[in-house]
């Protein structure tokens, strides 16, 4: 990923900083130093205020690795050439909140389905632009299970770099799944990733666009086309390699990812599966139009139809078995909106 324009001046900017310094400290007049010294402290100031809002946060070559592990608590990160996605707790995942809060990975059941500049409803302000084939809930558990392997310190793929593609096979895929390997689960798994493989998106987020060439890229080393037909013999043995490119790190600036728990990706499904891990990306309850979350689910149905459904997923959502952290507590509708609220929002 090459260093973006903000963050070059942001780099001179701290190359300032020091030359002020520097001939500051140089002085012999008091006051000229100490103007001189004051100066370049506003400057610093501004530089890491700049550096702060930057979805990469741009550490020394030299830096530690103990401020690489505190500085990926909050984002991504870029130490010399190596860019990291941010850090998070095991039986979680983090994602961007663009993409969870969007109907890319739509509650509906329309894989393979190929789009050309569709635009995919999103919240706030946003823009989503897909090529490729219509991606669902089951893409996204898929996706997931991809980034995690970025959990740690495995750093991004650049696109010209020479970081080796994370291999693994589809037996172990199917395990990290949190599903029984098999037949029908490879075939399942490799589809979903030549999906995920096609789909090159546009991004436009708070007036600023977001390169991103595609969500992962994959190659198959079990000796079968990619155009295979579905019902090609894929073994449990068979190897699968894939990257994610250092433009992911764009999408996980402050406050612009959340680690989401296994449970909320991989023990739904649906409008169940859709709500859990948008409202995971939320702190408090609010009120949303009915008609807007129908738009960002990608539920295939009449608005009607949808209330119905909403309704049946959130009660779903309140059962005991569901866990506290995405476990709904109630749910208002008046007229055409809606609030929720979460267990979790009522007992922080």
């Amino acid at each position: 990923m090459a260093r973006t324009s903000s963050a070059a001046a942001i780099e001179r900017l701290r190359q300032q900083v020091d030359a002020v310094r520097l001939a500051g400290e140089a002085y012999d007049d008091e006051v000229v130093r100490t103007c001189a010294l004051a100066a370049a402290d506003t400057m610093q100031a501004i530089a890491d205020k700049r550096a702060s809002n930057e979805p990469v946060l741009a550490l020394a070559a030299n830096a530690t690795d103990v401020e690489l592990r505190e500085a990926r608590l909050r984002q991504s990160v870029r130490r010399g050439e190596a860019v990291y996605l941010p850090a998070w707790r095991e039986t979680h995942t983090g994602m961007p909140n663009l993409l969870l809060r969007s109907a890319l990975f739509a509650a509906s059941h329309n894989p393979d389905e190929a789009v050309v500049e569709e635009t995919i409803a999103s919240q706030g302000d946003t823009s989503i632009t897909l090529t490729g084939f219509r991606l669902t809930g089951y893409d996204k558990r898929v996706f997931a299970v991809c980034l995690n392997h970025y959990r740690q310190d495995h750093p991004l793929s650049a696109v010209r770099g020479d970081f080796k593609w994370i291999r693994i096979s589809y037996w172990q895929f199917a395990k990290e799944l949190g599903v029984e390997p098999g037949p029908n689960v490879y075939k399942a798994v490799r589809s979903s990733l030549i999906r995920l493989n096609a789909a090159h998106l546009r991004l436009r987020v708070k007036r600023r666009d977001i390169p991103l060439p595609r969500l992962i890229e994959v190659a198959f080393d079990d000796g079968h086309d990619a155009a295979a037909p579905a019902n090609s013999l894929v073994k449990g043995g068979d190897v699968i390699a894939f990257r994610v490119l250092d433009s992911m790190a764009n999408l996980f600036g402050p406050q612009e990812w959340t680690a989401v728990s296994e449970v909320a990706l991989h023990d739904f499904t649906g409008l169940q599966a859709w709500l859990a891990s948008f409202y995971s990306t939320h702190a408090r309850p609010y009120p949303l139009q009915v008609s807007d979350l129908w738009r960002y689910s990608g539920v295939v149905c009449d608005l009607r139809e949808f209330r119905r459904r909403l309704k049946s997923a959130l009660e779903k959502l309140q059962g005991e078995d569901v866990p506290p952290a995405i476990r709904v507590e109630g749910y208002e509708m008046k007229g055409t909106t809606i609030t929720v609220m979460l267990e979790r929002w009522t007992n922080s």
